[in-house]
């Protein structure tokens, strides 16, 4: 599974939706974590933040940054190498 994983999901990224927010933050983060993809962001439009995992490590990821919707998500200092623009990410 890890090799399948890499292969087809080396930076995922997700909107999340209140029925699927505790597989978002739980399982799947877990599973991206231990297949070792390098990047997970999870687009919460609940809270109005991006939350961005980075460094996995034994299952889980090391550093989680939070950046309200309306800043940029800078993801230049990782494998992804880019700024993403949140400003007009909508909210629920």
């Amino acid at each position: 599974m890890r090799d399948s994983l890499r292969n087809h999901l080396r930076h995922p990224g997700r909107g999340t939706r209140e029925d699927t927010a505790a597989n978002d933050y739980g399982p799947k983060k877990a599973a991206y974590a231990q297949a070792g993809v390098p990047v997970y962001l999870v687009a919460d439009p609940y809270e109005g933040t991006c939350h961005v995992y980075t460094q996995p490590h034994k299952g889980d990821y090391a550093t989680v940054t939070k950046v309200p919707f309306g800043d940029e998500v800078d993801l230049t200092g990782t494998v992804v190498g880019l700024v993403l623009k949140a400003d007009e990410f909508p909210r629920d």
